[in-house]
This record gives structure tokens, sequence and C-alpha cells, in this order.
């Protein structure tokens, strides 16, 4: 049985708890949270670095549709490291929004994760069909961000289900 003290002290925890909102100190969202933010730094880094890339090998105008030369093709792997990137930072996110990466669905559950890479491949797919008429760098930049888009609101329609 427990003391009038320590009912009392239960009691004012309680109502203080109830006053006033406590956020949780964990090292693990810390974790999460500068994860996420190293991730988007090097996206947004990366995608700076094929900009000035484009223009230090003086690749033509970003504008245009077709290729000018072979020599724009060098920019596919960047592109491609860009959309890895990007994947990486929406999976950061939602580890912080649920929890932790222990919480995300496993790729046989068809969570989040297996929505990226089923976009990477889509998007890449229908990349490389609008590179056949509209130019490879056109269509791969439309597929990666058709990709990007199809995969994360799949992935994140499946991961919320519970």
């Amino acid at each position: 049985m427990k003391s009038y003290k320590q009912r009392y002290e239960e009691l004012l925890i309680k109502q203080h708890e109830k006053r006033y909102i406590h956020i949780p100190f964990s090292w693990k969202a810390i974790g999460r949270l500068f994860a996420f933010l190293v991730s988007l730094g090097l996206a947004i880094a990366n995608f700076f670095l094929i900009v000035s890339l484009w223009k230090l090998l003086n690749l033509g105008d970003l504008t245009k549709k077709y290729i000018t030369s072979f020599s724009q093709l060098l920019i596919i792997y960047p592109l491609i490291g860009e959309y890895i990137l990007i994947s990486i930072t929406a999976i950061c996110l939602i580890a912080l929004i649920k929890g932790g990466f222990d919480k995300l669905k496993i790729i046989e559950e068809n969570g989040l994760i297996a929505g990226v890479i089923v976009g990477l491949i889509v998007g890449l797919i229908f990349g490389l069909i609008d590179g056949l008429i509209d130019g490879v760098i056109v269509g791969l930049i439309f597929g990666v961000i058709t990709g990007l888009i199809a995969s994360l609101i799949f992935g994140l329609i499946v991961e919320f289900e519970d």
C-alpha cells in the first residue's frame, strides 16, 4: 500500500504532465534528425554539382531537349545519384516521423523502401522511353522526377497503413 506522501507526489506529477508538454530527449531521435539533414544537404549539394559540372564541361544549353553531343551523357550517373540521395532523404524523413528506422515496414511488406526501389526502376524505364522521343537527358530527368513522385506516393500510402 502506498503512503499518503507517495500518492500526493504521483498526483502532483500527473497534474504537471497534464499542464505542460514534455518532449522526450533521445539520442536516437537526434541521430535520425542528423541523418535526415545530412542526406538533404548531400542531395542539394549534388544538384548544384550537376549544374556546375554541366557548365564547366560546356555541355550546351540546359533548356535544349535534344542531345547535341555524347559528352552530355556524363551527367547520367550524377542524376541517378541525385535520385538515390532524394530517396534516402525521404526514407530518413519518414523514419524521423514514425520514430525509428526499425518501425518502417520491410521490403516484403511493400513499404516505403520497396516503393522507392520500384519507383526508381519504373521511372528510369519511362525516362528512357521518353528519352527516345525528347532526348536522353530530358527523358532521364522526366523519368527520375516521375519515378520519385510515384514511388514516394505509393510508398507513403503503403507505409502508413497499419
